[in-house]
């Protein structure tokens, strides 16, 4: 069976969440999450219609 691709049409918005983590020490010493939070913010102003509604932080360190 083929697989069927779903257009969404732009004028949709989309709510999105974001999950900001860090699994190493040295991510947690590099101060990782806030140049993950930057990023993500500036990729979805980006993004048509997309608008973050929630934002999650880890901090996983093995």
């Amino acid at each position: 069976m083929a697989e069927q691709i779903i257009q969404i049409p732009e004028n949709i918005s989309r709510r999105v969440v974001c999950l900001y983590r860090v699994s190493t020490v040295g991510q947690v010493e590099k101060d990782d999450i806030p140049m993950q939070k930057q990023y993500c913010r500036e990729f979805a102003q980006r993004q048509p219609g997309w608008e973050i509604i929630k934002e999650f932080s880890e901090k996983g360190v093995n």
